[in-house]
This record gives C-alpha cells, sequence and structure tokens, in this order.
C-alpha cells in the first residue's frame, strides 16, 4: 500500500513539474465589444498592467490619448525588429551568472533600463514576466496587450532578438478586430483587443534562436 502511494506521488510530481509556468502577465479573455463605453475597454486591456489599480480612472478623452501613445509603441516596437535590444541585453546581463530568470518582472526591467535611459522604453504600455520552457523561469516575455488589428497583422513569428513570437498566446494565433467607440459624431476611436508576446528563452549573451 505504502509502495503504491509512493507511486501516485511521485507521478503526481511529474506532473506538475511538466505543467507550464503560470503567466505573472494579466491577459484579458477576448469577448465582443459589450457596450459602447470606451471606459470598459480600459478597464479590460489596459487596468491591469496599472501599477496603482486603485488609483482614479482616466476620462474618455484621456483614454483616447492612452490608445493614441499605446498604438505608436506598438508600432515601433513590432515594426523594427531591434526594438527591444537593448532591454533583452540588459536583462540577459544582469543575469548572465544565473541558470534562470528568476524574480525578473516589469518592475525589476525598469529597475534595470533606468527611469532617465535613452532608449525611451515605456513600461506603463507593456508587462514582463517569467515562463518555463524545459525548466522554471528559464525564459522571459514582453507582453503588449491592447494591440490593434493593423499592428497586429505585422507580428513576425520571429524577429531577429527573440526566441519567437505570441499572437493572443498562440505561435499560430490570429488577429481579432478592433472595437470602435466614438468620441463625437464625426470622430471614433479604434481599440486593440489583442495580445503580442515576445519570447526569449535564455542561452549565453541573449536568446536562443530555434
Amino acid at each position: 500500500m505504502l509502495d503504491r502511494t509512493l507511486l501516485v506521488a511521485a507521478c503526481l510530481a511529474a506532473m506538475l513539474a511538466a505543467l507550464p509556468a503560470t503567466a505573472a502577465c494579466p491577459v484579458p479573455v477576448y469577448g465582443p465589444q459589450g457596450t459602447d463605453e470606451i471606459t470598459d475597454w480600459y478597464a479590460k486591456y489596459m487596468l491591469p498592467l496599472a501599477k496603482s489599480p486603485n488609483a482614479a480612472r482616466p476620462g474618455k478623452s484621456e483614454i483616447g490619448e492612452l490608445i493614441s501613445k499605446a498604438n505608436a509603441l506598438h508600432r515601433r516596437s513590432i515594426s523594427d525588429p531591434l526594438y527591444f535590444e537593448p532591454l533583452v541585453q540588459k536583462i540577459s546581463a544582469q543575469y548572465a551568472n544565473d541558470g534562470d530568470f528568476r524574480g525578473l518582472n516589469t518592475e525589476v526591467a525598469e529597475k534595470l533600463v533606468g527611469a532617465n535611459s535613452a532608449d525611451g522604453l515605456d513600461f506603463s504600455t507593456l508587462c514582463i514576466d517569467t515562463r518555463r520552457d524545459r525548466f522554471p523561469d528559464d525564459t522571459f516575455a514582453v507582453t503588449l496587450t491592447g494591440v490593434n488589428s493593423d499592428n497586429c497583422q505585422h507580428a513576425v513569428t520571429r524577429g531577429l532578438v527573440f526566441s519567437n513570437t505570441l499572437v493572443n498566446g498562440s505561435a499560430t494565433g490570429e488577429c481579432r478586430p478592433d472595437h470602435i467607440y466614438r468620441q463625437s459624431f464625426f470622430s471614433a476611436v479604434s481599440a486593440g483587443t489583442n495580445t503580442i508576446t515576445f519570447v526569449c528563452n535564455k542561452t549565453a549573451g541573449g536568446c536562443m534562436r530555434h
């Protein structure tokens, strides 16, 4: 009886070890546009990234400005395959003597880059966490949330810096349509519903190329 119990425990431990690590970055669950309120889009796609979720929420015009700002970042980071190279180099250097990226998150990465860095990264519109490929925390990922359909369509599976690129959580994921919100009778805002994740599998000096 004892041998059987030990065998079951060993099998359970093996199964748990084989499971992928849960991503720390929040990933919105996609759904069709439910209301005409742009504040609902903000609550779903941007509020989870906020450093202070309990702070006063922006108004409709401020959300429109935030979307424009995020779209510009997404366009640069997706179209320029070397955009995140300085960030990857600094993270790789910081964890060069470690076997994994344990402890890495958005806050740690922001401190590595520095508030006055010339790299111009805006950490308010992205999220960084660690994942599991073969071993726990042997991979880190940079996730862009609220990416519009046009920028999503230009995301390539593999660039010059990262190991892989995921569209809505999958290497074969498809881009989703934007949500459209009217600010006035004459103007509308397209709010993205996609998630783009750049994945870096740890290797000496950077990301493993598969």
